[in-house]
């Protein structure tokens, strides 16, 4: 959710709407829900909840007057909150088996992400944000992108590997948060599209309805329940 931050300084449209709010109040709620629901908690999983509704709040406390100390703060918990989540795919993700059953599908990920995160840089290095540090803040924007890219990558990866309703629940949710905050890069920076926005903050909702659903299937290392199952 990077783009909300500095889409705000060209439109206040987002934050002044009711439904925005409630968006930016689901993850914090969902994460006192997983906490009290939960006996047995993914360590990783838990603090990308709460980075994230921890981003989210500042946001809402924010509001219209965006600072840039804020600004800096919040989207450094959403990077930190994908990283997390980052290492939660990792647990069940075998390296080895990834690198000799699904070489080819690795390559062509990458030059992917590559080719996207080119694309992204595009759009970003040509605008100039009314900021007196512009470079940490393309710095920040590219660091995020990239990180959301890589999360997408391996989530896919994952899947492939494990093929269990939990792997397909997290690839789900990595894929319809990713092209949230990618359609939000579109509506602030291309195109002012209202639907654009809509469609962001439903897919946002839908990615974490996704993320814990995934959080309610146990890893069976020895046998892994089938997504066909």
């Amino acid at each position: 959710m990077l783009a909300d931050f500095l889409g705000l300084t060209v439109s206040g449209v987002l934050d002044s709407s009711i439904f925005s709010i409630l968006e930016l109040l689901v993850v914090p709620a969902l994460t006192v829900f997983y906490f009290v629901s939960r006996k047995e908690r993914s360590l990783f999983f838990l603090l990308f909840l709460v980075s994230y509704s921890s981003a989210d709040i500042l946001h809402i406390i924010d509001g219209d007057n965006l600072s840039e100390t804020l600004y800096f703060v919040c989207n450094t918990l959403y990077i930190f909150a994908f990283l997390f989540l980052l290492f939660e795919v990792f647990k069940t993700l075998n390296l080895k088996i990834l690198l000799k059953k699904f070489l080819m599908q690795t390559i062509i990920l990458l030059v992917l992400v590559i080719y996207l995160f080119t694309v992204l840089c595009g759009i970003i290095d040509p605008i100039l944000f009314e900021t007196d540090v512009l470079v940490m803040v393309r710095l920040l924007e590219h660091s995020y992108n990239l990180v959301l890219l890589v999360l997408l990558a391996v989530s896919f990866l994952n899947f492939l590997e494990n093929d269990t309703k939990k792997s397909l629940f997290l690839f789900i949710g990595c894929l319809s948060i990713s092209f949230s905050d990618f359609l939000l890069i579109g509506y602030y920076y291309l195109s002012d599209f209202e639907m654009l926005n809509f469609i962001a903050i439903v897919l946002n909702i839908f990615a974490f309805v996704m993320f814990y659903l995934q959080s309610d299937i146990a890893i069976d290392s020895k046998k892994k329940a089938s997504i066909y199952a």
